[in-house]
């Protein structure tokens, strides 16, 4: 185990860069914190290039197991005071543990590969805390991959990772600029595109969900783009019996894969 001698130790600058999304990119890196998330990026494929342990972390069993899982890995192990990982992450509580580990993406054909491929896309989501929950309910219904568009938020974030609960390591992301373009290629292979909107008459039930499917929820404050309601094949509503007339895109996302899932079972 290595110990980390201060601020300007490797692992601490590396974290401190992990910290914004541009250090991630750069680095394609990203990282995960807490006991239950490093257990899951070892469990789920996460490809862990470096754990760090607080010194007292360190003396438990817990700590042993995972010790034992990097050395299995060939990650890097270090231990530090909680102190200092208290002032680089700006984290209350400050993490036990964190693993730092490959930002893993694919392409868009990738994607859409696959035999009658059920694919969620995200368009401009700006909220971390919804793109996490999001991400918890594809795994959930065993999406097949999800397709992140516009300016929606880093899902490597440390929001969105803690948020998904794991599910950054075992759903498959493609993050691409065009929303015109991942439609061009949904339908290039041959993907029906059903978007989601308050401002429709087509009810999501009336879909066949059993063909190959590409579901798409939009910003928050504005919805699905233009360009997304021009290009689907289908935008579908979900019934709001209140009068605020709103679902959080996470709970609307849910609700439609879950038929989705209802019609194929």
């Amino acid at each position: 185990m290595n110990r980390v001698t201060g601020q300007k130790d490797p692992i601490i600058k590396l974290l401190r860069e992990l910290v914004n999304e541009d250090g991630r990119r750069r680095n394609k890196l990203f990282f995960a914190e807490g006991e239950e998330l490093v257990r899951r990026a070892f469990d789920y494929g996460g490809k862990v290039e470096s754990v760090l342990f607080t010194d007292k972390y360190t003396q438990t069993p817990e700590a042993q197991n995972l010790l034992d899982r990097a050395v299995a890995a060939g990650a890097d192990v270090y231990q530090s005071t909680e102190g200092l990982l208290a002032k680089i992450l700006d984290a209350k509580p400050t993490p036990e543990c964190l693993a730092i580990v490959e930002r893993k993406v694919i392409g868009l054909t990738d994607v859409f590969a696959g035999e009658n491929p059920l694919i969620q896309m995200v368009e401009s989501c700006e909220n971390a805390d919804n793109l996490g929950m999001l991400l918890r309910s594809t795994d959930a219904a065993g999406i097949n991959g999800v397709v992140l568009t516009g300016d929606t938020t880093d899902p490597f974030s440390r929001r969105v990772v803690r948020g998904s609960r794991g599910a950054v390591f075992t759903v498959p992301m493609c993050i691409h600029p065009s929303s015109a373009k991942a439609i061009d290629a949904a339908h290039e292979h041959r993907l029906q595109v059903i978007g989601t909107s308050a401002n429709t008459d087509t009810l999501y039930t009336s879909v066949d969900f059993t063909k190959p499917t590409l579901i798409i929820v939009g910003n928050e404050h504005t919805g699905i783009s233009g360009t997304v309601r021009e290009m689907a094949d289908s935008v579908v509503r979900i019934p709001m019996m209140g009068k605020i007339n709103s679902l959080n895109i996470a709970v609307a996302a849910s609700v439609v894969m879950y038929e989705a899932v209802r019609q194929r079972a």
